[in-house]
């Protein structure tokens, strides 16, 4: 098998929708060589290259590039883990004895 027909360790999604393994290889391409020469600039990048947003993440073992063309969807909100209360009882005195063991 060629490295032609192995999956790579590099994907690519475009407003949510994985591209093809070459198609990803060759934004990936792209994207690498614009950072080497613009450090940090992944704003010119998506700029240059019709998107909004572009950003790499790692997921499951890959490389992979997040790209929008339209906005992308906002964040969902992050919860609160359940019964942790925000540290309620610290607060107002409450009554609680100190140095009793």
């Amino acid at each position: 098998m060629t490295t032609q027909e192995q999956p790579g360790n590099l994907a690519a999604f475009v407003d949510g929708v994985a591209l093809p393994d070459d198609q990803a290889r060759d934004l990936w391409k792209r994207f690498s060589e614009w950072m080497g020469e613009h450090k940090g600039d992944m704003a010119g990048f998506g700029k240059q290259n019709g998107y909004t947003q572009i950003t790499p993440e790692y997921r499951g073992g890959r490389a992979v590039l997040i790209a929008y063309t339209k906005e992308p969807p906002p964040a969902p909100p992050q919860k609160k883990p359940a019964g942790k209360g925000g540290g309620g009882a610290r607060r107002g005195g409450g009554g609680g004895r100190r140095g009793r063991r």
